[in-house]
């Protein structure tokens, strides 16, 4: 078995036994492009393009807050990460495989990237603001969500898992803490600290990473794996909107290893049939037996449980979604002791921290949309 990242609830992670090889096949190499670091007005992007205006989160490393652009009065969501809070080498990969998904990545429900820049103490992700919040957070208003509900989310969902996938990234780390709502109610997927971005043959992973309640038994038992993990993870999240909580809920690890080896999940007799039977071959222990394990997400648009979903529609955002937020006050949907906080200023950081040299974090996404993808030098 190789690095092991658990996350137990949100935030939360655990590292086991630190002394365990890192596997070498997960060290993306990082590439350095020639391109000026500035805006079309030949300015460099900085801190002080941004007005600062709520928070609206707190992470592992950092801060989000809502800011808003000083020129086209945009409004964003900035990542702020303390670089001193990232220790080690496996966090600091974490920080630069989600900034490298981001800038690899433009799709409606994947959120947007538009400028990443540095400072010597901190890092800086400008992204999409998604006023919906979490889809966690509507999930505990709700208990679950009825079919016709879930059937709506699970289409976009797959939609987006299935556009990272294309993309060959495993994404790893899919929850309802990473599903977002934007103003109309689609949904956005967030957080790419533990995804892998496969090149090449290399089509596999070995580090045992994700969110315990919802991670896949390859995974569990030290298997070296691929993209058919995102799917039993997609079951997971399913069977939590569908039923209230996810199969492996206030379980041990050990008990968890239980199920991942020798238990089935129990799934409850008041779901459709389309719907049983969709969650039983997500949940297949056995990944190239597991829907989706062949030809990926085409198995899973075929399943009778979408027979009446338009995915086309669905991906333009025709539908309407099933969640009104319209007239939803604004922040509702964000953790109103950290909304109603005073500050909001860029707190000043003393220790430089160990790790200072992020030379391929400046991005600009904005600049020209023919310069997409584009890495920019930073110094």
């Amino acid at each position: 078995m190789g690095l092991v990242c658990f996350k137990e609830g949100p935030q939360a992670e655990i590292s086991v036994d630190p002394t365990e090889k890192i596997d070498q096949v997960e060290d993306n190499e990082e590439v350095i492009s020639q391109l000026p670091s500035k805006n079309e007005e030949g300015e460099k992007i900085s801190l002080s393009h941004f007005i600062m205006l709520r928070n609206l989160g707190k992470g592992t490393y950092g801060k989000v807050k809502l800011v808003q652009h000083t020129v086209t009065q945009k409004l964003y969501a900035m990542k702020v990460l303390i670089k001193k809070s990232v220790r080690t080498l496996k966090q600091k990969r974490h920080v630069q495989t989600e900034r490298n998904v981001l800038e690899m990545t433009n799709h409606n429900f994947i959120t947007k990237l538009h400028y990443a820049f540095q400072t010597q103490t901190k890092l800086y992700l400008i992204m999409d603001f998604v006023p919906g919040g979490e889809l966690f957070y509507h999930l505990k208003l709700q208990g679950r969500m009825n079919e016709k509900k879930t059937k709506f989310y699970a289409a976009e969902i797959l939609i987006g898992l299935d556009y990272l996938h294309k993309q060959n990234i495993i994404y790893r780390d899919l929850k309802p803490e990473n599903i977002l709502l934007d103003s109309e109610g689609h949904i956005k997927l967030c957080d790419f600290g533990l995804s892998k971005i496969c090149s090449g043959s290399d089509m596999f992973a070995r580090t045992c990473c994700g969110t315990i309640e919802y991670i896949a038994p390859e995974i569990v038992i030290g298997q070296v794996y691929s993209k058919s993990c995102d799917w039993w993870t997609y079951g997971a999240l399913l069977y939590d909107m569908l039923t209230g909580k996810p199969p492996f809920y206030k379980l041990t690890k050990k008990q968890i290893f239980e199920y991942a080896t020798q238990k089935d999940i129990e799934i409850p007799e008041y779901l459709s049939e389309e719907a049983k039977d969709l969650l039983k071959k997500l949940l297949n222990k056995t990944p190239h037996e597991r829907l989706g394990g062949q030809r990926d997400a085409q198995e899973i648009y075929e399943h009778p449980f979408f027979k009446d979903v338009d995915f086309q529609k669905i991906e333009r955002k025709e539908i309407a979604p099933p969640v009104e937020m319209q007239n939803e006050r604004p922040f509702k949907f964000f953790d109103q002791n950290l909304i109603r906080k005073c500050s909001v200023n860029d707190t000043p950081v003393n220790d430089f921290g160990k790790f200072q040299d992020y030379s391929n974090f400046t991005y600009n996404g904005d600049k020209l949309s023919s310069e997409y993808g584009q890495l920019l030098i930073s110094h």
